[in-house]
């Protein structure tokens, strides 16, 4: 609420409507003085967040221990009293990624070791063979002469014993089967090329052949320099993930109950918001209390997580009592049908986002 002194002239400097009281009946603005001095600002300033903290404080009062009753307040239009629905999602989102980037998630983890030679220390890149060494044997299959065959191995990068006509034994490469691995996709590509259509590797494989192609020339084959951004890409990605997935669990929502003409979507998705806010906050007292009962050995940790993570549990339902005033059997039918569509729906998210992620790191 601003203090300065209020102006003689009656026009509104913002729309120029004219004004009436104190404030302008149009657009709200208040029809003080434009100059203000330091103290004014700084009184103003305080104002401000004093009246932010009251309506922030009502808010997380109701949104902690009334569950769904936020939510039931904004259906009946009484919003001036507590904090925006979508102002409050902002803040809460943004206050838990920050303090769980800078001291809940891990800064350092050992990579997977999958492919590590014996005499050397350094991890490398997996060696992954989908389908080349078919590719190999069916080249073979269709090659007439000793000319055909040597074109074949020529193509996969495989030396022949001119004693026996066998090949050398293979080593297995990043993709290939042998100490020819494939560089570039141009040299896949050809690889594909000297076989007949129904041989060659289907659109997945191609698709992943290609792209492990791409990830071990861009990362030399260090897999620990691939892991750390594949999980640093992951991370960052899941505010989006959840930002996705808001409107998803809110239409999850209006489906069970769709019967309900007095609740609209947008309802839902109040709910929702107010949903993940709690968590949000329920989450930062988790993970702060597995902190200190790892840093400490405090035993009573365990019991306040399991205990938080119950009321996180039972929070759901009793929301959902409070704002759609159902009986209990009926409520607890949809929250485990809601439960099950939602371990789908984040299965689904998880899969999505790692496969973004392996494609775009």
């Amino acid at each position: 609420m601003s203090h300065g002194k209020e102006r003689k002239e009656k026009l509104c400097l913002n729309c120029n409507a004219r004004v009436f009281g104190p404030y302008c009946h149009v657009c709200g603005q208040h029809n003080i003085e434009p100059k203000e001095t330091v103290w004014e600002l700084i009184v103003h300033f305080f104002n401000d967040i004093t009246h932010f903290e009251g309506k922030f404080i009502s808010s997380l009062r109701y949104l902690l221990f009334k569950p769904g009753l936020l939510t039931l307040e904004y259906e009946r239009g009484r919003r001036a009293s507590y904090m925006n629905p979508v102002r409050m999602y902002v803040f809460a989102s943004a206050f838990f990624f920050i303090l769980f980037f800078s001291f809940f998630s891990e800064k350092t983890k050992s990579p997977i070791r999958i492919n590590q030679d014996a005499d050397s220390s350094s991890t490398k890149i997996p060696a992954v063979n989908f389908s080349n060494k078919r590719l190999l044997e069916e080249g073979l299959k269709d090659a007439k002469t000793a000319e055909d065959s040597a074109a074949v191995y020529k193509v996969f990068g495989t030396k022949t014993e001119k004693a026996s006509g066998k090949e050398d034994s293979a080593t297995t490469g990043m993709l290939g089967i042998t100490d020819k691995t494939y560089q570039t996709i141009a040299e896949y590509d050809s690889a594909q090329q000297a076989l007949t259509e129904e041989k060659r590797d289907n659109w997945l494989e191609r698709l992943m052949n290609k792209r492990i192609i791409v990830v071990n020339e861009k990362y030399k084959g260090d897999l620990k320099a691939f892991n750390k951004d594949v999980k640093d890409k992951t991370l960052h990605s899941i505010p989006k993930v959840l930002f996705i997935s808001l409107p998803v669990f809110a239409f999850f929502l209006f489906l069970l109950y769709i019967r309900h003409k007095r609740f609209f979507y947008v309802t839902h998705i109040i709910f929702t918001i107010h949903l993940y806010v709690f968590y949000f906050i329920m989450l930062l007292f988790l993970f702060t209390s597995n902190e200190i009962e790892a840093a400490a050995a405090w035993w009573p940790g365990t019991l306040i997580s399991l205990i938080i993570g119950f009321y996180m549990y039972i929070y759901l339902y009793k929301a959902m009592r409070r704002l759609y005033a159902q009986g209990r059997a009926k409520t607890i039918l949809k929250y485990f049908i809601l439960l099950f569509f939602t371990v789908i729906l984040f299965a689904l998210l998880s899969v999505g986002l790692f496969s973004y992620t392996i494609f775009n790191v």
